[in-house]
């Protein structure tokens, strides 16, 4: 048993060392704006947001970057070129507006009660399954209401 723990937490840190020195999160703050926690403590919950002029911030879970997109009020107006969340199954950044997010399920984030995001709907599906999660969304039909709630 000790020996699973140790070959897990290894694969983690591992994984998280491999994430921290891709390309996309090279010159990149990785403290979250919300939780101000660095976000490699928890790479399987890693957001982002990336605007047109190069900038990216990093967040510790979807919720958090669904929290900072309906909430922010930035000094300056700058367009988002890309919204990223980490697919839970495969553990890489998909594009968020692509994803499908599971809604109450047992499984919760460092943040608490959070949307679990899949690059497909069957995994999604799969894992609401096995989790008893009450839904999945697309990502159209998140909106600051439910977001409200999971806070």
């Amino acid at each position: 048993m000790r020996r699973l723990i140790f070959l897990v937490l290894c694969v983690c840190v591992g994984f998280s060392q491999n994430l921290k020195n891709s390309q996309f999160f090279k010159d990149v703050n990785s403290t979250c704006p919300i939780k101000f926690i660095d976000v490699f403590k928890y790479p399987d919950w890693i957001a982002a947001v990336e605007y047109k002029n190069g900038k990216k911030v990093l967040f510790s879970s979807a919720k958090q970057m669904f929290y900072y997109i309906y909430t922010s009020k930035p000094k300056e107006v700058v367009p988002l070129k890309k919204l990223y969340v980490t697919d839970y199954k495969t553990k890489e950044l998909i594009e968020a507006t692509d994803a499908f997010y599971v809604f109450g399920s047992r499984i919760v984030s460092f943040s608490g009660d959070d949307l679990i995001p899949f690059r497909s709907y069957d995994d999604a599906k799969e894992f609401a399954d096995k989790t008893s999660a009450s839904r999945i969304f697309e990502f159209s039909k998140i909106n600051k209401k439910l977001i409200d709630y999971l806070n």
